[in-house]
């Protein structure tokens, strides 16, 4: 059993004022004794905020994450904000062990660390990891599930949270350097067809930039140049490299939940290339332990019918989206004919 004050909790990024008050409660009730270190922005208010250390960052900013299809920008890439909040976090952790959060997660209890000494089987080949580290199933990707690509995404483990040995975490957060303009939404991609979601134009997503910085530390000739461009050579070190260090954990099994993202989490059985935990089991068997027999599962009767449901109105969905699209482009068109000018 893992003491509680041998672990120190990194809360990283931007203060939510209903969530990361709830995040760090949680962490004093379900982990007493634990170490909170808060690493957020400067001129950030902090008061009535429960924590042992605290870091004020300089705000690196965001990129513009241009979508294909308007051809403007659309939304914020906020990836240089989450390194520099979760690398020096880490970096600030002091004792053995390390859970890093986002601030607008909430633990509900412990239950992860019961699974930190399970799954011990690896192929040294491929471990790079001191211990493997725990991290969350959601947003844990094989393959997109975009209507009409369903391509691989390699090295695509979710970043929400990491729990670890300490020079573990220190080890993946400092292999990522800064993204520039260019990769965080103005890509120019070897294979534009070829995307696993084709209206998003960074480099790589945000995970697999963290994932493919660290993997290329330790396989500097690896051929993957965007998330465009895999292989079956990259896809298979990918899936080497995932089930032999890291474990994927559902709420059910982790208790670490994210409020803000309750719909993946209800349907989480549903969605399409994510490394949930049964998924985790059946390739840890093929991948690193032979004789490992996974957990039998209930059926999920409703889930399933869920699924089925959801393909069955696939074509549907692809021709309001499309309708949609068309939409936007007219109304944007118009716009520019009555006004005379261009959105910023």
């Amino acid at each position: 059993m893992i003491n509680f004050k041998d672990i120190s909790v990194v809360v990283q990024g931007a203060i939510n004022k209903k969530l990361t008050p709830k995040c760090l409660k949680s962490i004093r009730k379900h982990l007493p004794g634990a170490e909170v270190i808060l690493s957020t922005w400067e001129d950030t208010d902090v008061n009535g905020l429960d924590y042992d250390v605290l870091l004020l960052n300089q705000d690196p900013g965001g990129f513009k994450h241009d979508f294909a299809i308007y051809n403007k920008p659309r939304s914020m890439n906020n990836f240089n904000r989450q390194l520099i909040s979760a690398r020096n976090g880490v970096f600030k952790a002091s004792r053995k062990y390390c859970l890093k959060l986002r601030s607008d997660l909430v633990l509900n209890n412990s239950n992860f660390l019961k699974y930190w000494g399970k799954f011990n089987k690896q192929n040294e080949k491929f471990k790079i990891f001191k211990h493997r580290v725990l991290c969350s199933s959601i947003y844990s990707r094989e393959y997109s599930c975009q209507s009409g690509t369903g391509f691989p995404t390699p090295f695509h483990p979710s970043d929400f949270w990491f729990f670890g040995l300490t020079e573990d975490l220190k080890n993946y957060f400092s292999a990522s350097p800064l993204q520039t303009p260019e990769e965080g939404g103005n890509w120019k991609f070897n294979y534009p067809n070829r995307l696993p979601y084709t209206s998003m134009l960074w480099r790589f997503a945000p995970e697999q930039f963290f994932c493919v910085s660290w993997v290329k530390k330790y396989y500097p000739t690896l051929q993957f140049d965007d998330w465009s461009d895999w292989n079956s050579a990259n896809i298979e070190l990918s899936n080497n490299i995932l089930y032999n260090n890291f474990i994927f954990l559902d709420y059910q099994q982790s208790g670490i939940y994210a409020p803000k993202h309750k719909w993946a989490y209800e349907n989480q059985n549903i969605i399409q290339g994510l490394i949930n935990f049964q998924h985790f089991q059946k390739q840890y068997q093929q991948y690193c332990d032979i004789s490992y027999k996974p957990e039998e599962y209930k059926k999920d009767y409703k889930s399933k019918l869920k699924k089925h449901f959801q393909k069955l109105i696939e074509p549907f969905n692809c021709i309001k989206n499309w309708f949609g699209e068309i939409f936007s482009v007219l109304y944007y068109s118009l716009a520019v004919v009555i006004t005379g000018r261009r959105k910023p």
